[in-house]
């Protein structure tokens, strides 16, 4: 299906296999919290709580506060926390955990909810939450949540699961403090830029080679921590940047500024219109996928997957520039961003919202080299895919052993939610069949509101 909007607009689809992590991910930070769970789980027994939620983590980096809003990083790590819980929970009632579903978004509902506040604390007891399986509503007897801290040289982290419940006090760790190297897609993650240059000039796209993939992912973190210490240009200001972006408030081009390594424009007033364009930069070689996120929402069906996973716009030697006005919901219906007012942003700010205030691009080369053999998963490994997709059915399912299923089946719709789905209207795309590799070339944060 094509139509115009101004230029025509491309999507990809993301080939199944790529989703599933590799060798040389093995011992990623996720694949290292889900070697937790099964002490998260008995901390939680040994204390006597039944019904669990687990809210937004926060992200400390080297030289700033800790932060609800670093990246899309601290709602995923509660996402997976959440799906790891839910694959690793007992059939037996007598074991079984009552999960909520997606705590943060519920408890975003709520005033004065905080679990660095001891009123806000009690706050967040106060009143039943919806659980992730069945039609019960029930209060919490315990949250689970977390710290990730990035050390200064942007190459590890160090990663703690903490919890609380309804008879007050500090927050307990519930599991080992853990360290983690950090990886291209967690970097993305954390709103860290990068732009990766002469990594793929050979051709090769998929980097089987456990040491190629170490010695690009080396040449990733080198380059955020030199953008972040502002040793190279921003990445979206280079000349060679293989994608430009260009954002505009009723139609006009807002100008990037740079600050301490960070990009930001000025935030938009109420009822402004917003519309961002992807541009093909002259050094781009081959198609190009670009994932383009707003408060961590792919704006190809408000995916919440890994950029990896996510449907992409297509950029190619024939079609240099996309128009993004909204949401692209389906097909053919667009949500258009709607933008809060001041009190709305606010509010939204300071509690357990999902994303508040950044647009995000990643950029991914075409594959150029096709697999001769996907191996098959054991049951860990097909957990942890599940578990780093970190999403569930759109309705919970009657039961837990359907729930399970759900999750672990990789064409499950993503949950939904500083700018926000508005009016709806047609706009037509087109999807074509495009892989890409494995690791970015390029990815960019930049802010549009500070809390």
């Amino acid at each position: 299906m094509t139509q115009k909007l101004g230029p025509v607009l491309f999507v990809i689809a993301v080939a199944a296999a790529s989703a599933w992590p590799s060798a040389a991910t093995a011992q990623s930070l996720h694949a290292q919290l889900q070697q937790q769970i099964p002490q998260i789980i008995e901390f939680l027994h040994d204390k006597g709580h039944r019904t669990v939620g687990v809210l937004k983590f926060r992200v400390k980096k080297h030289g700033d506060p800790a932060t609800d809003s670093a990246g899309p990083l601290n709602s995923l790590m509660a996402d997976r926390l959440e799906v790891g819980l839910i694959l690793a929970n007992s059939f037996q009632p007598s074991q079984q955990l009552r999960i909520i579903r997606d705590a943060s978004a519920q408890a975003a509902q709520r005033a004065g909810v905080s679990h660095l506040q001891d009123a806000g604390r009690t706050a967040l007891f106060a009143r039943p939450y919806r659980l992730a399986w069945g039609q019960e509503s029930l209060p919490a007897d315990v949250f689970l949540t977390g710290v990730v801290q990035v050390h200064e040289d942007n190459a590890r982290c160090t990663v703690g699961v903490l919890a609380f419940d309804r008879s007050g006090g500090p927050l307990q760790r519930c599991c080992e403090v853990f360290d983690a190297d950090l990886d291209p897609a967690l970097l993305g993650e954390l709103g860290e830029s990068f732009v990766l240059r002469g990594a793929f000039d050979s051709g090769a796209t998929r980097l089987a080679d456990r040491a190629a993939a170490k010695e690009v992912t080396k040449k990733i973190v080198q380059q955020t921590h030199a953008v972040k210490t502002q040793l190279v240009e921003f990445p979206l200001l280079a000349e060679d940047a293989p994608v430009k972006l260009e954002i505009r408030y009723d139609g006009q081009p807002v100008a990037l500024r740079v600050r301490d390594g960070k990009a930001f424009v000025r935030e938009p007033t109420a009822g402004q219109t917003v519309e961002l364009a992807i541009v093909r930069g002259a050094a781009a070689q081959g198609v190009l996928g670009v994932v383009v996120r707003v408060n961590g929402e792919n704006t190809l069906g408000r995916q919440t997957l890994s950029d990896l996973e996510c449907r992409k716009w297509l950029l190619t030697p024939d079609h240099h520039r996309t128009v993004i006005r909204g949401y692209q919901i389906s097909g053919d219906t667009i949500e258009a961003f709607r933008v809060l007012s001041d009190s709305e942003s606010q509010q939204r700010a300071i509690n357990y919202g999902r994303y508040v205030g950044q647009i995000q691009l990643t950029v991914f080369p075409q594959l150029e080299e096709r697999a001769l053999h996907v191996p098959e998963l054991n049951d860990t490994e097909e957990d942890l895919a599940a578990m780093l997709r970190g999403v569930q059915p759109a309705q919970p399912p009657g039961n837990l052993s359907a729930l399970k299923g759900l999750i672990r089946n990789p064409t499950v719709k993503t949950r939904g939610g500083l700018i926000v789905p508005g009016a709806q209207r047609g706009g037509k795309i087109r999807s074509v069949s495009f892989e890409p590799a494995q690791t970015p070339i390029m990815s960019a944060t930049v802010t549009y509101y500070t809390p």
